[in-house]
């Protein structure tokens, strides 16, 4: 599958139909917004600043917040984690997967992980499972498959994963049972197995598809 251009944050209709195929980088202000967004998290866990430093940086990043919020819009109309042909899909809580392979059963891609997805020296465990259910997911979701939601995802660990290399991931459909679906999945550094999952997706009824707005006020509250 050929990998198609990312999409444009000014002019793309944002869907939550998931055209699952390779990833391409982009560039673009959104993206380098989060391009910025993912090196505050790796700085943030870097560091041990001291009392002015903390103080200054809150101060400068609650009005960036404020600046952003200015901007809010519901869950249907955001950009992160909708601009499906980007690694990490324009977010920045899991570590961007780029997909390189896509057939309507099997996907292959990479990750490669920083000190902010760490747990002592190597890839933190409960980061594993994101990385899982993205690929999983999307693979699940694709092919023609009507969108579910995960119902139960098991991850075996064989490695620790190390950290600022690239990581394999891939994904595999094994099974059909009516709404329910069954995929697995493996990370793998060269030859190493780092971790192994398997899991059910469960296709949502129409009713489950739609959600009120989470719109938030300028306390937090929805």
């Amino acid at each position: 599958m050929t990998a198609v251009a990312p999409e444009s944050t000014d002019t793309e209709t944002l869907t939550w139909n998931d055209a699952f195929g390779p990833t391409t980088a982009a560039d673009d202000p959104f993206a380098d917004l989060t391009r910025a967004v993912s090196e505050l998290q790796e700085a943030f866990t870097r560091c041990r600043p001291d009392r002015h430093s903390a103080l200054d940086a809150a101060a400068q990043l609650r009005r960036v917040t404020k600046q952003l919020r200015a901007q809010e819009v519901s869950e249907d109309d955001q950009l992160a984690g909708r601009l499906w042909s980007r690694p990490g899909r324009g977010q920045t809580m899991a570590p961007a997967l780029t997909i390189d392979e896509v057939t309507d059963e099997h996907a292959v891609g990479r990750v490669t992980v920083g000190r902010f997805h760490s747990g002592r020296y190597a890839l933190n465990g409960g980061v594993t499972p994101l990385i899982f259910d993205e690929i999983l997911s999307r693979l699940g979701n694709s092919g023609g498959r009507a969108w579910g939601r995960t119902a139960s995802l098991t991850v075996d660990y064989r490695s620790p994963a190390p950290l600022h290399v690239e990581l394999t991931v891939t994904a595999d459909v094994v099974g059909h049972d009516g709404r329910k679906r069954y995929l697995r999945g493996a990370i793998t550094h060269a030859d190493v197995l780092i971790a192994q999952a398997h899991g059910l997706w469960i296709a949502t009824r129409p009713e489950y598809l739609c959600a009120p707005t989470d719109l938030i006020d300028e306390g937090g509250h929805a």
